[in-house]
């Protein structure tokens, strides 16, 4: 279990900690982190999710119970806490966007990956891009038209033509639209040529978001509110049991009950920090948040595979 910890929380937080150092050693400045979230929500982000999504194998489309609780599990999530965030916390819309982003958007691609193999074995890869399908065709595209429909307020006249606007300037990003034609191509049997491989600059979103969180962080003095604490546990507790429980609801089979466990307590993506960063709102909160849901996986991994191993008596 130590082995597994390391492999999917000691790179998270070695790159947030070189971020820190470099900012305060002055090798790379602290302004330089909004451009470095434009590549990541521009580029390499959208790449990732693409390539993620291709790998999705037929028969993972097959599995409904699993999808279903997925998609509740995840989707559910966050909906609720852009409720809370708005009506509760009294944050903008656009604000309460990135704050449920924050709270129901685990980092499976990368801290995701070690966990499940290491428990469940390369099955676990198809959980994690199933996931991923929830999260770029379902969450990132809805976050980012009420990002845009709260920060475009004041250029329209009617609600219609603000509405009309911010969805298509919503749609026409990479990081929306191009998990969508992937996950199009995958359903037909499409699969990416070697030669043609996009994994080189999609595998560097999350090592310069890593590295870009720690450039956020840097400077900020590190009093968690109460708002950043109820984001972490949300997060880290809340929604793997809210998983959980779904994959008992709807008789999720085998194996595929306690991976919906142990991708629940995965922590906060950062990409949610680069997607904050990028429209200038709730930057601040998201990384806080993000680096305190990591910190707090190492006990929540730990107790989701504990349990986990008890439904698994081989692991």
């Amino acid at each position: 279990m130590i082995q597994t910890l390391l492999l999917a929380l000691l790179p998270v937080v070695f790159a947030v900690l070189l971020g820190l150092a470099c900012a305060h050693w002055k090798i790379v400045e602290k302004t330089a982190a909004p451009m470095f979230a434009r590549f990541v929500v521009k580029v390499a982000l959208p790449l990732a999710l693409l390539s993620g999504v291709l790998r999705l194998p037929a028969d993972a489309l097959a599995n409904v119970p699993f999808l279903a609780a997925m998609f509740i599990g995840m989707f559910g999530t966050f909906l609720i806490m852009l409720a809370i965030g708005r009506f509760v916390f009294k944050n903008s819309l656009a604000a309460s966007s990135i704050q449920a982003l924050a709270c129901a958007f685990p980092s499976m691609a990368y801290s995701g990956v070690p966990v499940l193999n290491a428990v469940v074995g390369d099955q676990g890869l198809a959980s994690v891009v199933a996931g991923n399908l929830v999260c770029s065709i379902f969450m990132l595209p809805l976050a980012i038209i009420l990002l845009e429909v709260d920060q475009g307020k004041g250029n329209h006249t009617s609600f219609i033509s603000l509405v009309r606007t911010s969805v298509w300037d919503a749609v026409s990003q990479p990081l929306v639209w191009l998990p969508v034609v992937g996950a199009g191509l995958a359903i037909a049997g499409f699969h990416m040529p070697r030669a043609l491989s996009i994994d080189l600059v999609g595998a560097s979103a999350a090592g310069v978001a890593l590295f870009t969180l720690g450039l956020i962080l840097y400077g900020q003095k590190f009093a968690p509110s109460f708002e950043v604490l109820f984001n972490a546990a949300i997060k880290n507790i809340a929604q793997p049991a809210i998983l959980f429980g779904l994959g008992l609801v709807f008789a999720v089979q085998g194996t595929m009950s306690p991976q919906l466990l142990l991708i629940g307590s995965i922590p906060t993506a950062t990409a949610v920090s680069m997607i904050a960063l990028r429209f200038n709102v709730y930057y601040e909160q998201a990384a806080a948040t993000t680096f305190i849901s990591t910190v707090g996986a190492i006990v929540t991994i730990s107790i989701a595979i504990a349990i986990a191993s008890s439904f698994m008596p081989a692991i």
